[in-house]
């Protein structure tokens, strides 16, 4: 498995490098750090001298990572590029076949660019592969546990494939939770959770699915609240129509995704 994780050097950079260490398997998956120096349209002397400036750091920084490093089993490489900072990320994932980004959300402020939370937004947007987004509040407390909100939709049975395929890989935990849309279709509701039920426990006995119905509020408001009792990486599927779309709708949805206290899996 090759994991990317975009690195500013900030704590919140190095907390999603943690992140991808801790679930890769040593000797076997790759992990590729990249550092972008935003391109700057200005053809001005100082511009392009503060943008050498940050080349150099980046470089230096990188080999200080690296050796900080010296004594993993993963198979760690640095990469430094100038240019847009989601573009980047997205085109070196799509080139080098990435199976799983991951990013945090906040970054400092200096001579290193910042990863905020537009860009990750962006990167999930746009990129081709799974991205585990690492808030700033995020801990490693429970990686082993993952909460897969399914909606039931034609789109998610090879999402369930893969996460199903990965938590298998990684001795990992799957709940899988549905909250229900509609209580006047209660009884439709409960057929299809039945059916969900008798799926997950037929095609992936080996994991012991557990599965649990939420009501009350908007999907994800329900999320949030079971994941501040639940813990763990919540997973979610991103196609259109889906919960993403709601996330990405208003601020206030983007904020809460992205500025919850547990790391998000965004599939596609």
């Amino acid at each position: 498995m090759h994991y990317l994780v975009p690195i500013d050097f900030s704590d919140n950079s190095l907390k999603a490098l943690d992140f991808a260490l801790a679930l890769a398997s040593p000797k076997v998956d790759r992990i590729t750090l990249l550092h972008v120096v935003e391109t700057h349209y200005d053809f001005a002397s100082q511009v392009e001298f503060f943008t050498k400036q940050q080349l150099q750091e980046g470089k230096r920084r990188g080999k200080e990572l690296l050796a900080s490093h010296g004594d993993s089993q993963n198979n760690l490489m640095f990469k430094l590029v100038e240019g847009n900072p989601t573009l980047q990320i997205t085109q070196l994932a799509a080139k080098q076949k990435i199976d799983l980004i991951v990013m945090g959300t906040k970054g400092a402020s200096g001579i290193t660019k910042t990863l905020i939370g537009t860009v990750a937004v962006s990167v999930v947007r746009e990129a081709t592969c799974p991205v585990l987004v690492v808030p700033v509040a995020a801990v490693k407390a429970n990686l082993k546990q993952f909460v897969l909100g399914l909606e039931f939709a034609d789109h998610e049975p090879p999402l369930l494939n893969w996460v199903a395929t990965q938590i298998k890989k990684w001795k990992g935990h799957l709940q899988v939770v549905h909250v229900r849309s509609n209580e006047k279709q209660l009884f439709k509701q409960e057929l299809l959770e039945l059916g969900m039920k008798y799926h997950l426990n037929k095609k992936y006995l080996s994991l012991k699915p557990e599965f649990l119905a939420l009501t009350g509020g908007k999907p994800t408001e329900a999320l949030s609240a079971h994941m501040k009792s639940k813990q763990g990486i919540l997973v979610m599927c991103h196609a259109q129509q889906g919960f993403l779309d709601e996330l990405f709708a208003k601020s206030d949805s983007i904020q809460m995704a992205f500025h919850t206290e547990v790391p998000l899996l965004v599939l596609r």
